[in-house]
């Protein structure tokens, strides 16, 4: 391997890695700091956190996430088109706002928030849940089905691992994905935040290990 290959597959770890670390914090960033400068305990979604003083925070994440899904590439056509999707996918998360209802807790303190002059839910269903089913649909074919491919016919045992838990995380978002469904469909309003707090860290998580930040095969 030349010094170039060397250099552009450092790159492509640190690309990964970006987009594990980022999602891993910004579920604990946005409580905490909603906490802390706020008063506000919790809402019942991540994306509540957009009628916070966490909004910021919140949008501005979910933008890099996308940016970097977008410039994420791999030798099949499809996987990049699937990580472009994705990532415009989760801009929209960001830029379409949800239902107030998930954010109980600031309606009590500003109930003209839900109204009509507020707040317009667009779309089927809204665009949010439109954006949050694609991301999360493409997410979970790209790390159940897309992350171990390109396994070499003698691969590392610290790849076997790697393939494993691309599975694990895979199965952990698809769970959660289909809880947050459920409760939405029986119970508008109620809380999702750990579901999709699950989602998110296995994301992530599938992220740090196809980053090579856990399990790194010694000749990378």
């Amino acid at each position: 391997m030349t010094d170039q290959d060397k250099e552009l597959v450092v790159s492509y770890l640190t690309l990964r890695q970006m987009i594990g670390w980022v999602g891993l914090l910004m579920p604990l960033t946005v409580r905490l700091g909603a906490l802390l400068f706020e008063g506000i305990r919790s809402t019942n979604s991540i994306s509540a956190y957009y009628y916070t003083g966490m909004r910021d925070v919140f949008v501005s994440t979910l933008v890099l996430v996308g940016a970097l899904l977008s410039c994420y590439r791999t030798p099949a056509r499809r996987d990049n088109w699937v990580a472009v999707v994705a990532g415009v996918a989760a801009v929209g998360i960001g830029l379409f706002p949800m239902e107030p209802i998930y954010a109980a807790e600031i309606l009590r303190r500003y109930p003209e928030m839900a109204e009509a002059k507020c707040y317009i839910n667009r779309g089927l269903l809204g665009f949010h849940f439109l954006f949050v089913t694609t991301f999360f649909a493409l997410s979970f074919i790209s790390v159940y089905f897309r992350f171990s491919a390109f396994t070499p016919e003698n691969p590392t045992k610290q790849k076997l691992i790697r393939n494993k838990i691309y599975k694990v995380c895979g199965a952990a978002m698809l769970v959660a994905f289909v809880t947050i469904g459920f409760l939405a469909l029986f119970n508008k309003g109620g809380s999702v935040f750990w579901p999709e707090t699950l989602a998110v860290v296995a994301f992530a998580a599938a992220w740090l290990v196809k980053g090579q930040m856990v399990l790194k095969d010694r000749s990378a």
